[in-house]
């Protein structure tokens, strides 16, 4: 929903171009509203010892107000910290955000690249952080390429911004996506996930939940994973957005899945569909028989399903991705309707997964200065300023070639080891390995990895809770865990109203 902040914002300039004040229409086409430059923890320094970094993402939206928390924080921390030597001048980290409006239904492009255009050549940002849409960020990016700046894509997982890297080196060397996972990679994650919870991990929380039950009870009587009365998972459906992000991730799940296509219902909707409209894709799921719906979701759409869902209680589990059931608020905004599913947390912290020994100290900081848990957007900003200021640190200089192979430095045989918040061990791909792309996170345990969360209602109240599932490891389908059990805070908790497929439903 664009915020009313940039309603009215875009309401004002509208009336100074009418009072034919001289500034130039691209900024006004695409800028409805801008945080300006802050040197966060410091104040007084000159200009001239600015570290400059822009973040380019939908603000007023929680992606971008995200991208600019965790960028903002980062800074704060450094600048705290004594800010950085180079060649025996201290500088410090400044910030600002150009709005791209990327998360808006109806998307204008243009917008995205008035704001590239306006943070490079009017803020001065030198290095860009950001990018949600890959609509728009297919067009954005081309203005930062043109003016050779370092971007660290924090929030688009499409594959083709580091196949560009592979494609095109020289133009798109600047480009590093440091989260989220591409979309294949996020796909086979989900895949292992969706195995080991088909055939073993839903069907135990079953018969766990049934043993002792009264017979009226929908998991009374159900067996052991591999009993003969055990939950058969046998149908899935794919609930995603239309966009192209999803195509791909997609694409992967029904590649691998054990499934023939008769079996897999897909569902691509408008990102301007209503909550009329989930409704009835909540009950085509329901009529098809899925027992599993999987929802790549990045927007809106999370919460008029899972408001759909809580209403109909259909006879299947949501497993998926939502972006917006990773926010601390989702129980709130979804009036606890996402109870029951599971989503993909991303690299977000997720509260006690520690990660690595930073993901606590980060996660508590975070919620202590803004107020609620960091969405990935703000973790991979977060994350990527720091990248930044190591490498400025180490090379002793702004070079961007400098830089630029000194990130890339960083790959499978030497990773960074505990300095990201939620990658133990943080890599980039790179173009000579043969991989589909190059200068993309490396993703798989101890590299890049997504955690597995789960709203559950607590007990005797109106609250609910996330917490991070296990993925199998310890089981007979250890060889699909995605991470060990030592991030792992809570238990599966299956709905009360129950699945399709178990003995007597």
């Amino acid at each position: 929903m664009e915020s009313l902040t940039k309603r009215i914002l875009a309401i004002v300039l509208i009336a100074i171009i009418g009072t034919g004040v001289g500034v130039g229409a691209w900024f006004f086409l695409g800028q409805e509203a801008s945080i300006p430059w802050e040197t966060p923890g410091v104040t007084g320094i000159p200009s001239d010892r600015w570290i400059k970094v822009g973040v380019l993402n939908d603000i007023g939206e929680i992606q971008g107000d995200h991208a600019w928390e965790g960028t903002w924080l980062a800074a704060y921390n450094i600048n705290m910290a004594g800010g950085i030597d180079v060649n025996g001048t201290i500088y410090y980290i400044a910030v600002i955000a150009e709005d791209t409006d990327e998360a808006a239904p109806q998307l204008d492009v243009t917008k995205g690249v008035a704001a590239a255009q306006k943070i490079i050549s009017v803020d001065g940002a030198r290095y860009l952080v950001g990018g949600f849409r890959t609509e728009a960020l297919k067009s954005y990016i081309e203005v930062v390429m043109d003016n050779k700046k370092l971007f660290f894509g924090t929030g688009a997982a499409t594959d083709s911004f580091c196949e560009n890297v592979v494609d095109s080196y020289s133009r798109y060397k600047y480009f590093f996506r440091t989260n989220p996972h591409n979309s294949s990679a996020m796909g086979k994650q989900i895949i292992y996930f969706m195995v080991y919870m088909a055939f073993f991990g839903i069907p135990l929380q079953a018969y766990i939940q049934g043993i002792g039950a009264d017979p009226s009870d929908p998991y009374y009587g159900c067996g052991a994973p591999f009993a003969k009365d055990s939950l058969n998972i046998t149908k899935i459906a794919i609930l995603r957005e239309d966009l192209d992000w999803t195509i791909p991730f997609s694409a992967a799940i029904q590649d691998n899945m054990p499934y023939p296509p008769s079996n897999v219902l897909e569902i691509a909707y408008p990102i301007t569909a209503t909550s009329e409209d989930f409704t009835t894709y909540i009950n085509q799921i329901q009529a098809f028989g899925a027992q599993i719906c999987i929802p790549i979701i990045s927007g809106q759409g999370g919460i008029k399903m899972t408001t759909a869902y809580a209403d109909i209680e259909p006879n299947f589990q949501l497993l998926g991705v939502d972006v917006q059931s990773q926010t601390s608020e989702y129980w709130t905004d979804t009036l606890g309707a996402c109870a029951y599913e599971i989503y993909s947390h991303g690299f977000a912290g997720l509260n006690g997964t520690n990660a690595t020994p930073l993901t606590q100290p980060y996660y508590d900081q975070y919620w202590d200065v803004f107020g609620h848990a960091p969405l990935y957007t703000g973790t991979g900003s977060y994350d990527s300023v720091y990248l930044l200021a190591d490498a400025i640190d180490t090379t002793n200089s702004f070079n961007e070639a400098a830089l630029i192979t000194y990130l890339e430095s960083f790959n499978r045989t030497n990773p960074r080891i505990n300095t990201s918040v939620t990658v133990r061990n943080f890599a980039f791909t790179h173009r000579d390995e043969g991989f589909a792309g190059a200068h993309d996170v490396v993703a798989d345990y101890p590299f890049g990895t997504i955690a597995y969360g789960q709203w559950q209602p607590v007990a005797n109240t109106t609250l609910g809770k996330q917490v991070c599932l296990p993925t199998g490891e310890g089981t007979p389908f250890a060889a699909y865990s995605i991470y060990p059990n030592s991030l792992v805070t809570g238990s599966l908790l299956l709905p009360p109203w129950g699945i399709t497929g178990l003995v007597g439903l």
